[in-house]
């Protein structure tokens, strides 16, 4: 099982600034595999090495939020009319547990998940409670792990079996990659 981490920094990062960093992580046992900026932040999800730990990878990017394994980093964007009941259900007193960090777009609450604190399907669940019917939509600003893509689709179907074995996209990714060479 290939391990991840997400780093969140406490600002929007140029591609020189973004460049510096590829390199500085791969020294530490970490590849880049996933950029985005967010809510005046910029967020990047990475591959790291069995030898790389939170530790080592928080040195090469001080002052960046590491997390091991990665956090689900959503986009939640509600009617206007429904904003602020669905920023107060992510980001107040009342918030999931599993919700770290957020922060907050002109449209759109972004908040970063502890998958193993709070289920991706309980997030989705509180919004849709919340939005009341009303349109919204829930972007995912860094991909998720094919492990917790597929605990969300075993909610989503009822079906706790489900597990990243049972992902096509896990199966032809590799063999897709085997024709290109």
């Amino acid at each position: 099982m290939e391990l991840s981490a997400s780093v969140r920094f406490a600002g929007a990062l140029a591609a020189s600034e973004r460049a510096v960093v590829t390199r500085t992580l791969r020294s530490a046992g970490a590849t880049v595999t996933s950029w985005n900026d967010a809510g005046d932040r910029t967020y990047a999800l990475l591959a790291i090495a069995p030898s790389a730990t939170e530790r080592t990878i928080a040195a090469a990017v001080p002052g960046a939020s590491v997390a091991v394994p990665a956090r689900a980093v959503l986009r939640v964007t509600p009617t206007a009319a429904r904003m602020d009941a669905v920023a107060d259900a992510l980001t107040g007193a009342a918030a999931p547990r599993g919700i770290v960090a957020s922060a907050r777009e002109a449209d759109a609450v972004i908040v970063e998940v502890d998958l193993e604190v709070t289920p991706l399907a309980a997030i989705v669940a509180r919004v849709d409670v919340e939005t009341r019917g009303d349109a919204r939509r829930i972007d995912l600003v860094l991909p998720l792990a094919d492990d917790a893509l597929a605990r969300f689709a075993g909610a989503l179907l009822a079906d706790p079996a489900i597990d990243a074995s049972r992902m096509i996209e896990t199966h032809l990714e590799p063999l897709l990659a085997r024709g290109r060479t």
